[in-house]
């Protein structure tokens, strides 16, 4: 859902949940780790894409663990230290950020994108 957000607005909304969640909260994200093409079904009803996430963004803040499925759609779990990097967190507005692109850029950042793998990561 954070794809339908501008840039600024979902910043927003990933920092203020980071910051009013439990200590022992989880926060799940799932979006497209490119710019996704989508657009308006009817009049005001929120369905286009305003933005895509590059995998870098996604990995930058840590999760505990994420699953990549086809076409490139990442589901991301974070906790509060999640916080501190959320400085990370960088939306693309460009709508040429493509599916090659956002491949190019997970296999830069090592996101495995094995369709069905969930990938838990430890960071000691």
């Amino acid at each position: 859902m954070i794809e339908h957000l501008n840039k600024e607005a979902a910043i927003d909304l990933v920092r203020y949940i980071l910051t009013n969640m439990n200590d022992n909260a989880r926060f799940f994200i799932s979006t497209p780790l490119w710019f996704y093409p989508q657009d308006t079904i009817q009049e005001g009803d929120l369905e286009k894409h305003l933005i895509g996430i590059p995998a870098s963004s996604m990995m930058a803040m840590l999760p505990l663990m994420y699953q990549v499925n086809n076409p490139l759609i990442g589901g991301f779990i974070y906790n509060k230290a999640s916080l501190d990097y959320i400085d990370m967190f960088s939306p693309v507005t460009n709508p040429a950020f493509s599916l090659e692109q956002g491949h190019k850029i997970a296999r830069a950042v090592s996101c495995d994108c094995t369709p069905g793998k969930i990938t838990h990561i430890n960071y000691d």
